[in-house]
Protein backbone atom coordinates (compact mmCIF):
# COMPACT_ATOMS: atom_id res chain seq x y z
CA UNK A 1 0.00 0.00 0.00
CA UNK A 2 2.83 2.41 0.87
CA UNK A 3 4.78 1.75 -2.36
CA UNK A 4 1.66 2.22 -4.48
CA UNK A 5 0.88 5.53 -2.76
CA UNK A 6 4.44 6.74 -3.31
CA UNK A 7 4.26 5.91 -7.01
CA UNK A 8 0.95 7.78 -7.32
CA UNK A 9 2.49 10.81 -5.64
CA UNK A 10 5.67 10.69 -7.73
CA UNK A 11 3.84 10.47 -11.05
CA UNK A 12 2.38 14.04 -11.06
CA UNK A 13 5.70 15.40 -9.83
CA UNK A 14 7.58 13.65 -12.65
CA UNK A 15 5.11 15.00 -15.21
CA UNK A 16 5.52 18.49 -13.79
CA UNK A 17 9.30 18.26 -14.04
CA UNK A 18 9.06 16.91 -17.59
CA UNK A 19 6.78 19.81 -18.62
CA UNK A 20 9.18 22.25 -16.99
CA UNK A 21 12.12 20.71 -18.86
CA UNK A 22 10.30 20.81 -22.19
CA UNK A 23 9.33 24.43 -21.58
CA UNK A 24 12.94 25.35 -20.84
CA UNK A 25 14.09 23.64 -24.05
CA UNK A 26 11.37 25.37 -26.06
CA UNK A 27 12.21 28.79 -24.63
CA UNK A 28 15.89 28.16 -25.35
CA UNK A 29 15.03 27.50 -28.99
CA UNK A 30 12.79 30.59 -29.02
CA UNK A 31 15.73 32.69 -27.84
CA UNK A 32 17.99 31.59 -30.70
CA UNK A 33 18.69 33.86 -33.63
CA UNK A 34 16.09 33.52 -36.41
CA UNK A 35 18.72 32.69 -39.00
CA UNK A 36 20.28 30.01 -36.79
CA UNK A 37 16.94 28.22 -36.47
CA UNK A 38 16.06 28.47 -40.16
CA UNK A 39 19.58 27.75 -41.42
CA UNK A 40 20.08 24.87 -38.99
CA UNK A 41 16.97 22.99 -40.10
CA UNK A 42 17.61 23.73 -43.80
CA UNK A 43 21.17 22.38 -43.54
CA UNK A 44 19.94 19.34 -41.62
CA UNK A 45 17.27 18.74 -44.26
CA UNK A 46 19.83 18.98 -47.08
CA UNK A 47 22.08 16.53 -45.24
CA UNK A 48 19.24 14.05 -44.72
CA UNK A 49 18.41 14.21 -48.44
CA UNK A 50 21.80 12.66 -49.09
CA UNK A 51 20.96 9.53 -47.04
CA UNK A 52 18.76 6.62 -48.03
CA UNK A 53 17.47 5.73 -44.57
CA UNK A 54 16.41 9.19 -43.41
CA UNK A 55 15.74 11.15 -46.60
CA UNK A 56 12.00 11.22 -45.86
CA UNK A 57 12.72 13.29 -42.74
CA UNK A 58 14.21 16.07 -44.89
CA UNK A 59 10.72 17.40 -45.67
CA UNK A 60 9.97 17.57 -41.94
CA UNK A 61 13.13 19.63 -41.40
CA UNK A 62 12.18 22.08 -44.15
CA UNK A 63 8.69 22.45 -42.64
CA UNK A 64 10.16 23.08 -39.19
CA UNK A 65 12.47 25.71 -40.68
CA UNK A 66 9.40 27.67 -41.74
CA UNK A 67 7.06 26.88 -38.84
CA UNK A 68 9.26 27.20 -35.74
CA UNK A 69 10.26 30.87 -36.22
CA UNK A 70 6.57 31.71 -36.61
CA UNK A 71 5.74 29.83 -33.41
CA UNK A 72 8.61 31.48 -31.53
CA UNK A 73 7.30 34.96 -32.42
CA UNK A 74 4.31 34.28 -30.16
CA UNK A 75 6.41 33.34 -27.13
CA UNK A 76 7.43 35.90 -24.53
CA UNK A 77 10.65 34.54 -23.04
CA UNK A 78 11.47 36.97 -20.24
CA UNK A 79 9.09 39.63 -19.01
CA UNK A 80 11.79 41.03 -16.74
CA UNK A 81 13.96 41.73 -19.78
CA UNK A 82 11.34 42.97 -22.19
CA UNK A 83 9.31 44.92 -19.67
CA UNK A 84 6.06 43.98 -21.33
CA UNK A 85 4.39 40.73 -22.32
CA UNK A 86 1.56 40.36 -24.80
CA UNK A 87 -1.51 38.67 -23.37
CA UNK A 88 -2.37 35.98 -25.89
CA UNK A 89 -4.39 32.83 -25.39
CA UNK A 90 -3.45 29.45 -26.82
CA UNK A 91 -6.36 29.75 -29.25
CA UNK A 92 -5.17 33.14 -30.50
CA UNK A 93 -1.65 31.77 -30.85
CA UNK A 94 -2.88 28.86 -32.98
CA UNK A 95 -4.96 31.17 -35.19
CA UNK A 96 -2.02 33.54 -35.61
CA UNK A 97 0.30 30.70 -36.65
CA UNK A 98 -2.25 29.30 -39.11
CA UNK A 99 -2.79 32.76 -40.62
CA UNK A 100 0.93 33.37 -41.11
CA UNK A 101 1.50 29.92 -42.58
CA UNK A 102 -1.39 30.31 -45.04
CA UNK A 103 -0.12 33.77 -46.02
CA UNK A 104 3.46 32.51 -46.40
CA UNK A 105 2.52 30.09 -49.22
CA UNK A 106 0.45 32.60 -51.22
CA UNK A 107 2.14 34.30 -54.20
CA UNK A 108 2.15 37.64 -52.35
CA UNK A 109 3.46 35.98 -49.19
CA UNK A 110 6.31 34.33 -51.07
CA UNK A 111 7.12 37.62 -52.80
CA UNK A 112 7.16 39.47 -49.47
CA UNK A 113 9.52 36.92 -47.94
CA UNK A 114 11.85 37.22 -50.93
CA UNK A 115 11.78 41.02 -50.65
CA UNK A 116 12.55 40.85 -46.93
CA UNK A 117 15.40 38.38 -47.38
CA UNK A 118 16.85 40.24 -50.38
CA UNK A 119 16.47 43.57 -48.61
CA UNK A 120 18.36 42.22 -45.61
CA UNK A 121 21.28 41.34 -47.87
CA UNK A 122 21.26 44.82 -49.42
CA UNK A 123 21.31 46.50 -45.99
CA UNK A 124 23.97 44.08 -44.80
CA UNK A 125 26.20 44.95 -47.75
CA UNK A 126 25.63 48.68 -47.28
CA UNK A 127 26.72 48.67 -43.64
CA UNK A 128 28.90 45.54 -43.60
CA UNK A 129 26.78 44.49 -40.63
CA UNK A 130 27.74 47.61 -38.65
CA UNK A 131 24.16 48.77 -38.61
CA UNK A 132 22.98 52.06 -37.09
CA UNK A 133 22.61 52.06 -33.32
CA UNK A 134 22.66 54.54 -30.42
CA UNK A 135 26.35 55.40 -31.02
CA UNK A 136 26.71 55.45 -34.81
CA UNK A 137 24.48 56.86 -37.56
CA UNK A 138 22.43 58.73 -34.96
CA UNK A 139 19.59 60.74 -36.54
CA UNK A 140 19.63 64.54 -36.68
CA UNK A 141 15.85 64.92 -36.82
CA UNK A 142 14.20 66.01 -33.57
CA UNK A 143 11.00 63.97 -33.37
CA UNK A 144 7.76 64.62 -31.56
CA UNK A 145 5.37 61.75 -30.87
CA UNK A 146 3.15 61.23 -33.95
CA UNK A 147 -0.23 61.43 -32.20
CA UNK A 148 -2.40 63.36 -29.74
CA UNK A 149 -2.77 62.45 -26.07
CA UNK A 150 -1.20 59.53 -24.24
CA UNK A 151 -0.51 56.21 -25.95
CA UNK A 152 1.17 53.00 -24.76
CA UNK A 153 4.20 51.31 -26.35
CA UNK A 154 3.37 47.60 -26.72
CA UNK A 155 6.36 46.57 -28.78
CA UNK A 156 9.83 48.02 -29.27
CA UNK A 157 13.07 49.11 -27.66
CA UNK A 158 16.68 50.00 -28.49
CA UNK A 159 18.43 46.76 -27.46
CA UNK A 160 18.36 43.29 -28.96
CA UNK A 161 16.36 42.00 -25.98
CA UNK A 162 13.70 44.71 -26.21
CA UNK A 163 13.66 45.22 -29.99
CA UNK A 164 10.51 45.17 -32.11
CA UNK A 165 12.15 42.79 -34.62
CA UNK A 166 15.92 42.68 -34.17
CA UNK A 167 16.59 40.25 -37.01
CA UNK A 168 14.69 42.47 -39.49
CA UNK A 169 17.15 45.34 -39.88
CA UNK A 170 14.56 47.81 -41.18
CA UNK A 171 12.27 47.21 -38.18
CA UNK A 172 15.00 46.86 -35.55
CA UNK A 173 14.07 50.13 -33.79
CA UNK A 174 10.38 50.27 -34.71
CA UNK A 175 7.59 50.87 -32.21
CA UNK A 176 3.97 49.75 -31.98
CA UNK A 177 1.64 52.19 -30.20
CA UNK A 178 -1.89 51.64 -28.86
CA UNK A 179 -4.24 53.56 -26.58
CA UNK A 180 -5.18 51.94 -23.28
CA UNK A 181 -8.15 52.93 -21.12
CA UNK A 182 -8.41 53.21 -17.33
CA UNK A 183 -8.65 49.43 -17.05
CA UNK A 184 -5.45 48.98 -19.04
CA UNK A 185 -7.36 47.52 -21.99
CA UNK A 186 -7.09 48.64 -25.59
CA UNK A 187 -10.81 48.32 -26.24
CA UNK A 188 -14.28 48.47 -24.76
CA UNK A 189 -16.79 45.62 -24.96
CA UNK A 190 -15.55 42.28 -26.29
CA UNK A 191 -12.96 43.80 -28.60
CA UNK A 192 -14.35 42.03 -31.64
CA UNK A 193 -15.30 45.21 -33.55
CA UNK A 194 -12.93 47.84 -34.89
CA UNK A 195 -14.82 50.78 -33.42
CA UNK A 196 -14.45 49.26 -29.93
CA UNK A 197 -10.71 49.94 -30.01
CA UNK A 198 -9.48 53.13 -28.41
CA UNK A 199 -6.89 53.83 -31.14
CA UNK A 200 -9.07 53.15 -34.17
CA UNK A 201 -9.69 56.34 -36.13
CA UNK A 202 -7.41 58.49 -33.97
CA UNK A 203 -5.37 61.13 -35.86
CA UNK A 204 -1.76 60.37 -36.79
CA UNK A 205 0.50 63.40 -37.20
CA UNK A 206 3.91 64.25 -38.64
CA UNK A 207 6.59 64.02 -35.90
CA UNK A 208 8.75 66.55 -37.76
CA UNK A 209 8.58 68.57 -40.96
CA UNK A 210 9.39 66.92 -44.26
CA UNK A 211 8.22 65.84 -47.71
CA UNK A 212 5.82 62.96 -48.32
CA UNK A 213 7.49 60.43 -50.63
CA UNK A 214 5.07 57.46 -50.41
CA UNK A 215 1.47 56.77 -49.43
CA UNK A 216 -1.13 54.02 -49.71
CA UNK A 217 -4.68 54.07 -48.34
CA UNK A 218 -6.84 51.62 -50.36
CA UNK A 219 -6.34 48.45 -48.28
CA UNK A 220 -9.20 47.35 -46.07
CA UNK A 221 -9.03 47.34 -42.28
CA UNK A 222 -8.98 43.70 -41.18
CA UNK A 223 -12.46 43.20 -39.64
CA UNK A 224 -11.50 40.59 -37.02
CA UNK A 225 -9.37 42.40 -34.42
CA UNK A 226 -8.25 40.63 -31.26
CA UNK A 227 -8.99 37.16 -32.65
CA UNK A 228 -5.46 36.10 -33.50
CA UNK A 229 -6.34 35.91 -37.20
CA UNK A 230 -4.23 38.05 -39.51
CA UNK A 231 -5.14 39.48 -42.90
CA UNK A 232 -3.53 36.67 -44.93
CA UNK A 233 -4.89 38.13 -48.19
CA UNK A 234 -3.04 41.43 -47.95
CA UNK A 235 -0.46 42.35 -50.58
CA UNK A 236 1.31 44.72 -48.20
CA UNK A 237 2.16 43.79 -44.61
CA UNK A 238 2.52 47.51 -43.81
CA UNK A 239 -1.08 48.09 -44.72
CA UNK A 240 -2.00 51.67 -45.60
CA UNK A 241 1.02 53.81 -44.88
CA UNK A 242 2.83 57.11 -45.30
CA UNK A 243 6.58 57.73 -45.66
CA UNK A 244 8.06 61.19 -44.99
CA UNK A 245 11.59 62.36 -45.83
CA UNK A 246 12.79 64.67 -43.04
CA UNK A 247 16.36 65.11 -44.25
CA UNK A 248 18.83 63.17 -46.37
CA UNK A 249 18.93 59.60 -45.08
CA UNK A 250 16.13 60.00 -42.49
CA UNK A 251 12.61 58.83 -43.28
CA UNK A 252 9.58 58.21 -41.05
CA UNK A 253 7.20 55.34 -41.88
CA UNK A 254 3.67 55.12 -40.42
CA UNK A 255 1.94 51.75 -40.93
CA UNK A 256 -1.49 50.10 -40.51
CA UNK A 257 -3.43 53.31 -41.21
CA UNK A 258 -7.21 53.35 -41.69
CA UNK A 259 -8.56 52.84 -45.19
CA UNK A 260 -9.24 56.10 -47.09
CA UNK A 261 -8.00 58.22 -44.17
CA UNK A 262 -4.68 59.45 -45.61
CA UNK A 263 -4.91 63.16 -46.41
CA UNK A 264 -1.43 63.74 -47.92
CA UNK A 265 0.11 62.80 -51.26
CA UNK A 266 3.68 62.27 -52.54
CA UNK A 267 5.36 65.64 -53.01
CA UNK A 268 3.40 67.39 -50.24
CA UNK A 269 5.47 69.25 -47.66
CA UNK A 270 4.15 68.79 -44.11
CA UNK A 271 4.94 70.62 -40.90
CA UNK A 272 5.44 69.03 -37.49
CA UNK A 273 2.04 68.11 -36.07
CA UNK A 274 0.23 68.19 -39.42
CA UNK A 275 -2.43 65.49 -39.93
CA UNK A 276 -1.38 62.52 -42.08
CA UNK A 277 -4.24 60.06 -41.61
CA UNK A 278 -5.92 57.90 -38.98
CA UNK A 279 -4.90 54.84 -37.00
CA UNK A 280 -6.34 51.67 -38.52
CA UNK A 281 -6.01 47.90 -38.76
CA UNK A 282 -4.78 47.33 -42.32
CA UNK A 283 -1.99 44.96 -43.37
CA UNK A 284 -0.60 42.48 -40.85
CA UNK A 285 -2.22 43.96 -37.76
CA UNK A 286 -3.72 42.00 -34.89
CA UNK A 287 -5.64 45.02 -33.63
CA UNK A 288 -5.75 48.76 -34.41
CA UNK A 289 -2.35 50.28 -33.64
CA UNK A 290 0.30 52.55 -35.12
CA UNK A 291 3.55 51.04 -36.39
CA UNK A 292 6.25 53.72 -36.50
CA UNK A 293 9.86 53.43 -37.60
CA UNK A 294 12.67 55.77 -38.64
CA UNK A 295 14.77 54.41 -41.52
CA UNK A 296 17.71 55.41 -43.68
CA UNK A 297 15.98 55.30 -47.09
CA UNK A 298 12.42 55.29 -48.39
CA UNK A 299 12.45 51.62 -49.46
CA UNK A 300 10.90 49.54 -46.68
CA UNK A 301 12.61 46.35 -47.81
CA UNK A 302 16.19 47.58 -48.19
CA UNK A 303 16.18 50.19 -45.42
CA UNK A 304 18.07 49.96 -42.14
CA UNK A 305 16.29 51.20 -39.05
CA UNK A 306 17.56 54.27 -37.21
CA UNK A 307 17.17 54.84 -33.46
CA UNK A 308 14.48 57.54 -33.03
CA UNK A 309 14.87 60.05 -30.21
CA UNK A 310 11.56 61.58 -29.15
CA UNK A 311 11.96 65.13 -27.84
CA UNK A 312 9.80 66.50 -25.01
CA UNK A 313 8.10 63.16 -24.42
CA UNK A 314 6.43 62.63 -21.03
CA UNK A 315 7.06 58.97 -20.12
CA UNK A 316 5.42 57.02 -17.30
CA UNK A 317 5.20 53.31 -16.57
CA UNK A 318 3.90 51.01 -13.86
CA UNK A 319 7.37 49.81 -12.80
CA UNK A 320 10.83 51.33 -12.27
CA UNK A 321 12.74 49.29 -14.85
CA UNK A 322 13.82 52.32 -16.87
CA UNK A 323 15.77 53.57 -13.86
CA UNK A 324 17.83 50.38 -13.75
CA UNK A 325 18.79 50.41 -17.45
CA UNK A 326 21.16 53.21 -18.42
CA UNK A 327 20.30 53.06 -22.11
CA UNK A 328 16.72 54.17 -21.32
CA UNK A 329 17.65 57.25 -19.33
CA UNK A 330 16.95 60.60 -21.04
CA UNK A 331 19.45 61.66 -23.71
CA UNK A 332 20.55 65.28 -23.30
CA UNK A 333 21.49 67.31 -26.37
CA UNK A 334 20.02 70.76 -26.92
CA UNK A 335 16.99 69.47 -25.02
CA UNK A 336 15.80 66.22 -23.45
CA UNK A 337 15.06 63.23 -25.66
CA UNK A 338 13.77 59.78 -24.76
CA UNK A 339 14.35 56.27 -26.02
CA UNK A 340 11.11 54.33 -25.60
CA UNK A 341 10.54 50.84 -24.26
CA UNK A 342 7.56 48.48 -24.41
CA UNK A 343 5.36 49.23 -21.41
CA UNK A 344 5.93 53.01 -21.52
CA UNK A 345 2.91 55.31 -21.55
CA UNK A 346 3.98 58.36 -23.52
CA UNK A 347 2.58 61.74 -24.52
CA UNK A 348 3.98 65.00 -25.87
CA UNK A 349 4.67 67.53 -23.11
CA UNK A 350 2.49 70.59 -23.26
Amino acid sequence: MTDRTAKTTDSPEKRRRLRSLLRCVFLWFAGLNYWIVVGGFVILGLALMQTESFDSFAILCFLLAGILPVVFQTIGDDEETHGYAYEISHGERVRYIISVLVWSVTPWGVLTQLLQFGGQLVAMGRYRRRYPNRERHTPRTALSLPYDGQWTVVNGGVTEETSHSWVLVSQRYAYDFVITNEDGKTHTGEGTKLDEYEAFGEPIRAPASGTVVQMKDRLRDHPHPGSGWLEWRTWDIRGNHVVIEHTDGEYSLFGHLRKDSVVVSPGDFVERGELLGECGNSGHSGEPHLHYQLQDNPNFWTAAGLVPQFRDAAVTRADDRREHHGFYRPVVHDGVAEYLWAGDRVANRG
